[in-house]
């Protein structure tokens, strides 16, 4: 009787357990005939492949101008009280949340285990050969791509008015208004792979 399993030498036994391959594996060879060889192969094969490519742009842009109102009082013989121009004011928020969530296909790894593989000879005729081959493999491959990017941009200018008095007799308070601007970015980035 001569008895092959992939690369391992020969083996003389009645019964024999492949432990060392990814699935559990038995082969059981009882009552071969004279001069028979049982060939047994084992390979079965489990390929996962998962791939996310994530691109994410957001880009905010705040251009705000403000300009108070000029004041003048000319040639007048009198300017009482607060002669003045109103106030100007921008106001501006921006909130960006990016959220980028790649969950496995197969949370473990280790479930991917091949079903169990049994081969069972009984009773061979002389010099019969039996060759079975089964393969056992496990490959999970996962490829995360996340490129994000966020710009915030803002471009602000205020100018206050100009006063002028001139040829007045008597003049009180003159005033332009004030100009503001104001600006607020948030940001918020989470990546789960």
């Amino acid at each position: 009787m001569k008895i092959s399993v992939l690369r391992y030498a020969a083996i003389g036994m009645a019964s024999l357990s492949l432990a060392g391959f990814a699935a559990a594996s038995t082969v059981s060879i009882s009552t071969t005939g004279p001069q028979s060889t049982q060939h047994v192969g084992l390979t079965n094969s489990n390929k996962v492949t998962q791939k996310n490519n994530n691109n994410i742009a957001a880009e905010n842009l705040n251009a705000q101008g403000a300009s108070s109102g000029d004041v003048s009082a000319h040639d007048n013989t009198s300017v009482s009280g607060d002669v003045s121009s109103g106030k100007a004011a921008n106001g501006n928020s921006s909130n960006t949340t990016v959220s980028v969530s790649n969950p496995s296909s197969i949370s473990d790894p280790a479930s991917m285990t091949p079903p169990d593989d049994s081969v069972s000879y009984d009773t061979t005729g002389p010099q019969s050969t039996q060759d079975t081959t089964i393969s056992n493999k496990n490959e999970m491959t996962t490829t995360n791509n996340n490129n994000i990017e966020v710009v915030n941009e803002s471009y602000q200018g205020a100018e206050s008015g100009n006063v002028d008095a001139s040829d007045n007799t008597t003049v009180g308070g003159l005033s332009s208004g004030d100009a503001t601007n104001s600006n607020s970015n948030t940001t918020s980035i989470g990546v789960t792979n």
